[in-house]
C-alpha cells in the first residue's frame, strides 16, 4: 500500500534542503558554524529524544542566510513555567518549537496567541517580539494538511475521524475542518473531546465528538495521540475497524512507521507518516521565525 512520505526519502530531502557542511554558508564569525553570534531556536518537550526537526529546520535557516540552529531542549512537564521563564532570560533565543505535552499549557504563558491557536487552544511556536513579548502560533495542522494535499488526498468534502483531543489533535482537527472536511474527535477524555468539538462548533465548523474511537464509514482516519512513540503503547484504536478505502494518518514521528500505521497497511489502507507533519510545516516555521531571527542579529551589533 502507498506510504506518504516515501520512506526511501530523507528528511532533508522530503524538505526540499541540500545537505550542507557543518562550516558552510549563513553569516557569523567567518564561516564558523556554531559560532558565538548563533541565534537560537529551543525545541522543548518531555522528552525530545523522538524529534526530528533540528537538523531540516537548521539546514533551511542556514540556506536563507541565517545564523541559527534549532537546538532540542529536554524540559519536564512539572517545571515547564519555571522553564519558560529562564529560558527568557536568554539573550540569543529568539523563539521555540514546541511539542508533546507542553502545547496546551504554552498558550496560557505566552503573551499573545494567533487567531488560529486560540481557536485550537494550544501552540506549537512561539518567539520573542520586539517590545520583548512572546507570540504563539499552532501549525501542527498547517503541515499535517499540507502532507495530505501533497499526497493527492483533498479534504475538502471528505469526513475524518480524529483520535486524541491535545494539542496535536486540536490542531489538526481545527484544519481539517477549515480545509472543508467534517470531524469526528475522540479522546480518553470525553471533556476534552466535547470541548474540542464545542469551541470549533462555536466558530462554524462541523465537528463533533464521538463516545468511542469508531472510525468505521470514514475517509480518513488520524491517530494525533502520543500512543506509538514506545514499543509498548496499546493501539489508539481496533485496527479490525479500519477497512481499505481509508487514509490511516499518525503524527508520531518515531518511530516512522508505528504499530497503528503497520496495522492500517495490513488492513489495506493507504497510510501517511508523522514526519509529514513536521516536513510540510517548515516553511511556514521559517517564516514565523524569520522577523524576530533577523531582529534578534541586528539588536546585539
Amino acid at each position: 500500500m502507498p506510504i506518504w512520505p516515501p520512506l526511501c526519502e530523507s528528511c532533508t530531502a522530503m524538505a526540499g534542503i541540500e545537505p550542507l557542511a557543518v562550516a558552510s554558508g549563513g553569516t557569523g564569525t567567518g564561516n564558523e558554524f556554531p559560532n558565538g553570534e548563533m541565534r537560537i531556536l529551543g525545541l522543548i518537550g518531555d522528552p525530545v529524544s523522538q524529534v526530528r526537526a533540528p537538523a531540516p529546520m537548521t539546514h533551511r535557516l542556514r540556506h536563507a542566510g541565517l545564523n541559527a540552529a534549532l537546538i532540542p531542549l529536554h524540559v519536564p512537564a512539572v517545571v515547564l513555567p519555571l522553564a519558560f521563564g529562564c529560558l527568557k532570560l536568554i539573550r540569543n533565543l529568539d523563539g521555540l518549537v514546541i511539542t508533546v505535552p507542553h502545547k496546551i499549557p504554552m498558550a496560557e504563558l505566552v503573551d499573545h496567541c494567533s487567531e488560529r491557536a486560540r481557536l485550537v487552544g494550544a501552540i506549537n511556536v512561539a518567539r520573542r517580539e520586539a517590545d520583548s513579548s512572546w507570540s504563539g502560533d499552532i501549525l501542527d495542522g498547517v503541515g499535517f494538511v499540507r502532507g495530505l494535499t501533497q499526497s493527492g488526498f483533498n479534504p475538502e468534502g471528505q469526513s475524518a475521524f480524529v483520535t486524541g483531543a491535545g494539542g496535536a489533535g486540536c490542531a489538526v482537527a481545527a484544519e481539517l475542518a477549515t480545509a472543508g472536511a467534517s470531524v469526528r474527535v475522540f479522546d480518553v477524555s470525553s471533556d476534552r473531546a466535547s470541548a474540542l468539538a464545542t469551541r470549533l462548533s462555536r466558530a462554524g465548523y462541523p465537528v463533533t465528538a464521538a463516545d468511542a474511537p469508531d472510525p468505521r464509514g470514514f475517509s480518513l482516519v488520524v491517530n494525533a495521540t502520543p500512543l506509538g512513540m514506545r514499543a509498548d503503547d496499546p493501539l489508539p484504536l481496533d485496527p479490525a475497524l479500519l477497512s481499505p478505502e481509508m487514509l490511516v494518518a499518525d503524527v508520531v514521528m518515531k518511530p516512522r512507521v508505528t504499530s497503528f500505521l503497520e496495522q492500517a497497511r495490513a488492513q489495506g489502507c493507504e497510510i501517511q507518516l508523522g514526519e509529514a507533519v513536521m516536513l510540510y510545516q517548515l516553511d511556514a516555521q521559517m517564516e514565523f521565525f524569520k522577523t524576530s531571527l533577523v531582529a534578534g542579529a541586528t539588536a546585539v551589533r
